[in-house]
């Protein structure tokens, strides 16, 4: 991105007719400086180019557009819990909308010097065993700093390492997929339609388990999938967590013990009696109580509507977040905003206007 500011500064100035000496003077920097900008020995700070892109009356994301796109291909395609969509105009829909949403993100990105790569925290770590998941399920949350706290936002952590999250409303019978695009850039796609809060979650962190996790060649289809849903589980709420929260040789348990780690650490019910069987936590007859006592409080309607709530936004946040600021520095303008936000002017600055009030900058 450097070498494309170089290139359509050199351009810009000879065609206004400005001398280095007086574009430099204009900037107030150095004429050397505007020299070492145009051939890309240095780069200019985000406040110089301002300046810059004020003095050649252009926009500050003038140059930063690239007229060739970004030659994305979305590949290794994983779906949650099986399941697969067999209209492949679907599935290319889905390629087509993730591929054209990450140009705009890293377009986006490059204006703002807001760059993200991924780093894997399990590089070179494979899984075989259910023991192996919850020793990945540690690293993790060590190498990301979460600790054993709860995961106040599962999406927003994600896309704070470089993970790209997007969101789409759809009939077709999936919850979620995840992928690689140009085998670099990990994608989880969560499909809104089927989605609750805690399951959201869930979903986002089994897909993570599809990017992160390397399997053992001896590690069937099947039992790849059960591992990520533990993986999902034992990030959610680690075995250290639930032996404090429930304390040892449980038989029985209330539904009002189950409602408080759901609200409390963003996890069903369901997942939260999976999670204590897979980690040993109670034995099997025990896992059979908890479920019956599940089923028969799901099936009173006196107690549908009571088995708790988490709360938490979970909502792509970080594609927004940066056309706020980048509106606010005067790097955006309003319609170069719309324009990859793919909205009416109008539109984007009333919600410009009120994301202003309402996000974390």
């Amino acid at each position: 991105m450097e070498n494309l500011v170089a290139v359509k500064l050199k351009e810009l100035r000879e065609k206004n007719s400005f001398s280095l000496q007086e574009l430099a003077e204009q900037v107030g920097v150095a004429k050397q400086s505007i020299h070492k900008f145009e051939n890309g020995t240095i780069a200019p700070s985000s406040e110089t180019l301002i300046k810059i892109a004020e003095a050649l009356n252009v926009s500050y994301s003038f140059f930063y557009e690239n007229p060739i796109r970004y030659n994305l291909t979305f590949q290794n395609i994983k779906f949650r819990e099986k399941h697969k969509i067999s209209n492949q105009q679907f599935e290319n829909e889905i390629k087509e909308d993730v591929c054209k949403y990450l140009s705009k993100f890293m377009e986006l990105s490059a204006i703002m010097d807001s760059e993200l790569e991924f780093e894997n925290p399990l590089t070179g770590f494979e899984i075989a065993t259910d023991k192996d998941i919850e020793k990945a399920a540690k690293i993790i949350r060590k190498k990301w700093k979460i600790g054993n706290a709860p995961i106040t936002d599962v999406v927003e952590t994600l896309e704070n390492k470089g993970v790209f999250v997007v969101e789409i409303n759809r009939m077709e019978d999936f919850t979620g997929l995840s992928g690689m695009v140009n085998d670099e850039i990990p994608i989880i796609v969560l499909n809104e339609h089927f989605n609750s809060i805690e399951r959201k979650r869930f979903t986002a962190l089994h897909e993570l388990g599809h990017i992160v996790l390397a399997f053992s060649p001896e590690v069937s289809e099947a039992k790849l999938e059960r591992f990520c849903d533990s993986f999902a589980g034992a990030i959610l709420l680690v075995d250290d967590v639930l032996y404090d929260e429930l304390g040892k040789n449980r038989t029985v348990i209330t539904l009002a013990e189950l409602k408080r780690i759901k609200e409390l650490y963003g996890i069903s019910i369901q997942a939260i009696i999976m999670r204590a069987s897979t980690s040993g936590f109670i034995d099997s007859a025990t896992s059979k109580q908890w479920w019956k006592s599940y089923n028969e409080w799901n099936s009173n309607d006196t107690n549908t509507n009571d088995f708790g709530n988490y709360r938490s936004f979970e909502k792509i946040q970080r594609f927004k977040k940066m056309l706020v600021r980048g509106v606010a520095e005067k790097r955006l303008s309003i319609s170069k905003a719309a324009e990859l936000a793919d909205k009416k002017i109008d539109v984007m600055r009333k919600e410009l206007d009120e994301l202003n009030f309402n996000v974390k900058l």
